[in-house]
């Protein structure tokens, strides 16, 4: 697309209203067994299976989407991915995370955050139980893993920080959980403290998948413990992502085809709707922390990256399936629609929904 082209797309998506909050592609990448990892265009690819990290995010997304509307189907999706979730987990705590079609667990799995992922949406449900059946399904599941979490790599140690901030909020007197809670987000900060430069204010010497959801953790950090050094992070890292994903009008996402590594140059595609959600509910995390109605206008401005304020003006977000494009590619868009990029769709939606967020609120913020 032209750039006169692709600057009036951005224009108009930023003056678009909301999309409706539709179940209709998440359940059509529902099955009896969970959320498929892949799709065909809009059809499930059930050769590629499952995974707990996607059904994980489904959790989330279907607990919020019900505490907003008590939809019976965002309930019944809800059972289903929470169903998963908790299959996935091995009776000492550990998560498996790759499931083939015919239901079998993979052998040899690569390394994986779906340990995090499920304290994550875990504490989610805890936080916001439909009923209390689930409040005791999730506050079990979270507790047979949670003796695991010092283990993980940063990413999996702050959707565990996600999951213990939520936890709390259903459990306020844990101290047990503040005590992992403050040394997770401690860690956390002694990565910044080893990797930060002075052109280089982040937790590792790469900026790669996923990012926004570092300085999220630290946010929510500050908000449960009251940290000031947590909050400190948080604004710095989050300035600095915001530094080299925001181009002025429209957010530009680290490419996944060679991410970001200091002192080279970004890679500027494949940019992944996951991206666009993580930095959504960062800035939310970001306003909730310090009240900075800024965030909030970043945040409307994050999300119309699905409507067409990108780099190419071109929308992610398919209006006809209610799904959501895997990338945004130097040539258009990838087709394809699965599981993690229609939740991040969802997961970001509404968490602009919660706040009634209208373009014109940006407008005059």
């Amino acid at each position: 697309m032209a750039k006169g082209s692709a600057k009036k797309a951005r224009e108009a998506a930023s003056n678009m209203v909301l999309p409706e909050a539709s179940l209709e592609h998440l359940a059509r990448l529902t099955d009896d067994t969970g959320l498929f990892q892949h799709a065909k265009v809009i059809l499930p690819d059930r050769q590629c299976g499952y995974c707990t990290d996607d059904n994980a995010r489904a959790v989330i997304a279907m607990t919020r989407y019900y505490r907003q509307y008590a939809d019976p189907q965002a309930l019944a999706l809800l059972d289903t991915c929470l169903a998963f979730v908790l299959h996935a987990q091995n009776p000492d705590g550990t998560i498996r995370n790759w499931m083939n079609f015919d239901r079998t667990w993979y052998k040899h799995e690569p390394g994986n955050d779906a340990l995090g992922r499920a304290l994550w949406a875990f504490g989610a449900v805890v936080a916001a139980p439909p009923s209390p059946a689930y409040l005791s399904m999730a506050s079990d599941g979270f507790d047979i893993s949670i003796p695991l979490v010092q283990r993980q790599l940063p990413k999996g140690m702050a959707y565990s920080i996600l999951g213990m901030s939520d936890y709390l909020k259903g459990f306020p007197a844990a101290d047990d959980i503040k005590g992992q809670l403050e040394s997770a987000a401690d860690g956390l900060v002694a990565r910044y403290e080893e990797n930060s430069h002075a052109d280089w204010r982040w937790f590792e010497e790469i900026l790669t998948y996923d990012n926004a959801v570092l300085p999220h953790a630290l946010f929510a950090a500050a908000s449960a413990l009251g940290g000031k050094k947590y909050r400190k992070v948080a604004e710095k890292t989050c300035e600095f992502l915001l530094a080299n994903t925001f181009c002025g009008d429209h957010f530009s996402f680290i490419g996944c085809h060679g991410w970001y590594e200091r002192g080279r140059t970004r890679a500027t595609f494949d940019q992944q709707p996951i991206e666009a959600a993580s930095t959504v509910l960062m800035l939310s995390a970001a306003y909730e922390c310090t009240g900075d109605e800024r965030f909030l206008a970043l945040q409307r401005t994050a999300f119309d990256w699905f409507l067409g304020a990108n780099d190419l003006g071109i929308a992610l977000y398919d209006s006809g399936s209610k799904g959501c494009r895997d990338g945004l590619c130097p040539d258009g868009v990838n087709a394809n629609q699965g599981g993690e990029s229609t939740v991040s769709f969802l997961l970001s939606l509404l968490a602009i929904a919660e706040r009634k967020l209208v373009p014109s609120e940006v407008e005059g913020s």
